[in-house]
């Protein structure tokens, strides 16, 4: 019985996924997008905390994608990958997460700092921005992870 609990709140504990995710390169929102869409799929809640350089990539008028150098000369090779596979950009991936009841919060402080407002960002993705307080509220109790 107190084994069947156990499993009872684990599974409460890990139905909740939170993710913050700072950079705005390409290795980071690829795996945003894939962990986020797979975690909604599976039925769990997931929010999703942008901060710093990742919150460039959710404006209405994104920045355009960067990769670290060290990535750089792989990336033709992992295009052609991911279109011979089939595999939907991060955006499309966090637009079906979305579908499917995710929450996308932009950082208040970092975008007041960024001199951002919150019509600068892409209601499709974005929303609302939110202070982290805000969000560590909603992530209590479950999963969090920072990519």
């Amino acid at each position: 019985m107190a084994r069947a609990l156990l499993l009872i709140e684990r599974r409460e504990l890990v139905a909740r996924l939170s993710i913050i995710v700072f950079s705005g390169t390409e290795d980071k929102l690829i795996p945003l997008g894939v962990i986020s869409q797979a975690a909604a799929a599976l039925g769990y809640e997931v929010k999703i905390f942008a901060t710093g350089w990742a919150l460039l990539r959710l404006l209405k008028r994104p920045a355009e994608p960067t990769w670290p150098k060290e990535f750089e000369s792989m990336v033709p090779a992992l295009a052609k990958g991911m279109q011979a596979a089939n595999v939907p950009s991060w955006v499309e991936m966090l637009k079906q997460a979305k579908s499917m009841g995710a929450k996308v919060y932009a950082c208040s402080m970092m975008a007041q700092v960024m001199g951002l407002k919150k019509e600068d960002f892409d209601p499709a993705l974005v929303d609302d921005v939110v202070g982290v307080t805000t969000f560590l509220t909603e992530a209590e109790g479950g999963q969090v992870l920072f990519i």
